[in-house]
């Protein structure tokens, strides 16, 4: 036994090898982003992906399924990187405070270049590709919308909301929605905007309206 152990390879942790597999799927992720916004969604094919990325293609099949669910794990991808987790600086804020700075996370993530790149090719494309408006659907509403949710839930300041948790967070990313199709459309526009007093705005005007509190009488 102790001959066959000496010569026995030694045992190699799984970590590397888990690590180096997961640094590999975020290229190929990255690489399959930037080839979208360059070449559309009907150019994007999965064997340009594959020679790009320097993988095969049968691995992004086995991995992926297809191109709309390799879209669709590039959308949460981006979001995912760029959402900044609910930490304690949120939590201890007011209610209102605490939600305008977990809507400017979004309205920061929704507004970077690389996510702004894909939404065009969602602006463009989304009407002859069904599948494109569903991986935008089941990953930016749903990721976005449950941290909103989680917050309005958190804080019992919001349980007098004339809507439900699940409508008021539809409002507020409706709202930031066409702060991004502003972004998409004007080259200038991720320069000047601010995402914590768009963010201002947008609870301001939903929470509070735009009439003064006491109308005068008369």
């Amino acid at each position: 036994m102790t001959g066959i152990s000496a010569t026995m390879p030694p045992r190699r942790n799984g970590r590397p090898r888990r690590e180096d597999a997961a640094r590999k799927i975020v290229q190929l992720l990255d690489t399959a982003a930037e080839i979208f916004i360059r070449d559309g969604y009907a150019g994007a094919s999965i064997d340009r992906i594959a020679a790009a990325a320097g993988v095969g293609k049968p691995t992004i099949y086995a991995r992926f399924g297809s191109k709309a669910n390799l879209l669709k794990m590039v959308i949460e991808h981006i979001l995912e990187n760029r959402l900044v987790a609910i930490d304690d600086r949120i939590t201890a804020c007011t209610a209102e405070e605490g939600l305008k700075e977990q809507l400017a996370n979004i309205i920061t993530a929704s507004t970077e270049p690389m996510f702004v790149g894909i939404f065009r090719l969602f602006l463009t494309e989304a009407n002859n590709f069904p599948e494109i408006f569903a991986a935008f659907h089941s990953t930016t509403e749903l990721q976005s919308k449950r941290l909103l949710i989680e917050h309005l839930a958190r804080h019992r300041e919001f349980d007098s909301l004339k809507a439900s948790r699940e409508e008021t967070a539809g409002i507020l990313l409706d709202m930031v929605s066409a702060l991004v199709v502003m972004t998409s459309v004007r080259s200038d526009s991720h320069q000047t905007l601010s995402a914590r007093q768009e963010a201002s705005r947008i609870v301001d005007v939903i929470l509070h309206g735009l009439l003064p509190a006491q109308i005068p009488s008369p």
